[in-house]
């Protein structure tokens, strides 16, 4: 079997959709050998900022001496993305071979349910991560936390960071219940760290960390700072019980980055880490398609808000740019807040232009611009992804700003031509 096979193989998931429940992905990784129980690991949870997180938890670890598996999703421009140790991509022959090593696996499993290719690529990147010995796994919940399927780790510590209404169809159409299924993350006597400040969510981490005798550590309680924030990253200063930091800097952009970083630099003291690895893993942090500029004069700006809370980071990040007009580039998934997210990020544009995402999950721009509209703004409609962003360059003055944003997957397509360049590197 060859990379392009694997891949073929590993997509033909795709059809069984999305099933929540820890006894399929129980059943490939003990037939397996149980691959998960080989490493120490970090989980982190959270409707907004857990890749980022995981980003910055990897990266100070990394720089603390460790070997470090990364597993997060979903993927920006290569599936290999998903599964990273010490900032390089499991290679394509690795990936090959243990797609062929679990497919007899996936068989077994099978007659017994069908695993999601959440399960299968999990279970695939715990095995990874065994064989080649990492020393500690930074693992992102795919969807939830108390039935995902990377909750068969238990890790060193977990981390939630923060909640909002999103997924309400599985995961409950509240706080409270959605709160719970984050929750449900927290393993016995394993410390909890939180930026979530809502009451209603806080009752629920502090009850389930009573029951599981788990400490619950929340960054409200440290003395958090913002010194400075610009083109070049933030400097903040960040007191915790153990330490006071003083200019700690990032290279992410945008003011919300502070809060995911001190929540890095919180973890990281859990796990004994050093203050000289807690600066340079922050500083040397990167997270592709996050305030991601990707061209200048026009000014082209990428970032993966998919949700209000996110889109309003991303308004109020906006400040960092200087432009003339903002040319918004917008695709939306049909089970987003559609309304919400153009409540944020409509009034700052000039004009909005809509488009579909390759996906059946992708949102008809009609609907869209029907939000958009509200606002009183411009709005042209162009289906397709790349010939949107091909009608933003074209309209677009030299000191203008393009926003393409909405969606990771619509990401993926508008980065195609800079990926095939990239690949032909």
């Amino acid at each position: 079997m060859n990379y392009n096979q694997a891949i073929h193989y590993l997509n033909s998931f795709g059809r069984f959709g999305s099933k929540l429940g820890l006894f399929r992905i129980n059943k490939l990784l003990e037939l397996m050998g149980n691959p998960h129980e080989n490493f120490k690991s970090v989980h982190i949870a959270g409707t907004n900022g857990k890749g980022s997180v995981a980003a910055m938890v990897s990266s100070i670890l990394q720089e603390e001496g460790f070997r470090v598996g990364l597993y997060t999703s979903p993927h920006l421009d290569d599936f290999r993305e998903r599964i990273v140790v010490n900032g390089s991509c499991i290679p394509k022959k690795e990936l090959a071979l243990l797609v062929e090593e679990v497919k007899p696996i996936v068989k077994k499993v099978k007659k017994l349910s069908q695993p999601t290719f959440f399960e299968v690529t999990t279970a695939i990147a715990f095995k990874y991560f065994s064989d080649v010995g990492v020393d500690y796994a930074v693992v992102e919940v795919g969807l939830g936390g108390r039935l995902d399927a990377t909750n068969v780790i238990k890790p060193e510590v977990s981390v939630i960071t923060n909640i909002g209404l999103e997924h309400t169809d599985v995961l409950g159409g509240t706080i409270q219940s959605i709160a719970r299924e984050k929750a449900g993350v927290v393993k016995e006597g394993v410390p909890l760290i939180t930026a979530e400040s809502k009451k209603e969510a806080l009752e629920v981490f502090e009850r389930v960390c009573k029951e599981r005798k788990a400490e619950l550590i929340s960054l409200n309680e440290m003395k958090l700072r913002e010194v400075k924030c610009d083109l070049n990253g933030c400097v903040f200063d960040l007191k915790t019980k153990r330490r006071n930091y003083h200019s700690l800097k990032i290279s992410l952009l945008g003011e919300h980055q502070i809060q995911n970083a001190a929540l890095s630099v919180l973890a990281a003291e859990q796990l004994g880490i050093s203050e000289k690895a807690i600066r340079d893993g922050l500083r040397k942090a990167r997270w592709a398609g996050r305030l991601e500029i990707v061209q200048k004069k026009p000014l082209v700006v990428m970032d993966c808000a998919h949700n209000p809370p996110a889109m309003e980071a991303l308004k109020n990040s906006l400040k960092l740019f200087k432009y003339d007009k903002l040319i918004l580039v917008i695709g939306v998934m049909k089970d987003k807040e559609i309304s919400g997210i153009m409540e944020q990020i409509a009034p700052p544009a000039d004009l909005i232009v809509i488009n579909k995402p390759n996906l059946e999950r992708a949102a008809e721009p009609e609907r869209i611009e029907r939000e958009a509209r509200k606002y009183g703004k411009k709005v042209k409609i162009v289906r397709d992804v790349k010939k949107s962003i091909s009608y933003a360059r074209s309209i677009a003055g030299e000191d203008d700003l393009i926003l393409i944003t909405g969606s990771i997957y619509m990401l993926y397509e508008a980065r195609a031509r800079r990926r095939i360049e990239r690949l032909a590197q």
